[in-house]
């Protein structure tokens, strides 16, 4: 909905999380210039919002819409901390558990190999010998 209030921010900041921030601690694009996004992006990027905001061409949108997005945002914005931890989390067990498979195809890849495999797939590859010509 912000893409028709606002249609220059898109462009202007392509990251999804800041985004979400910028959105929500602006609401109105009318608002961009009397506000300080220096906590969330650069002074570039700042100052190309600000200048963007004065003269788009976007529809204005109604208060219920702006409650909705600021809502949407609030749902954003914890889910991808949220996300973040996790991938954390699974950073650390895949580097204790499989360290090898994780060093040769990654985190997620090794997690869904040994997630396929199940626990007994990943003991038998554990016990088979390296070398078939043995």
């Amino acid at each position: 909905m912000l893409c028709i209030h606002f249609p220059e921010l898109a462009k202007i900041v392509q990251d999804n999380i800041l985004y979400a921030k910028a959105v929500k601690l602006m609401g109105y694009r009318t608002n961009a210039a009397k506000l300080d996004f220096s906590e969330i992006l650069s002074e570039e990027v700042e100052a190309e919002l600000k200048e963007a905001a004065v003269v788009s061409m976007g529809t204005e949108v109604s208060e219920l819409d702006l409650i909705n997005i600021k809502d949407l945002c609030d749902q954003l914005l914890p889910l991808s901390e949220y996300r973040a931890q996790l991938y954390d989390y699974l950073k650390s067990r895949m580097n204790t558990i499989a360290p090898n498979l994780t060093a040769i195809v990654g985190e997620l890849v090794g997690a869904r190999l040994i997630a396929h495999g199940g626990v007994e797939g990943c003991r038998c590859g554990c016990v088979l010998q390296s070398c078939v010509w043995c």
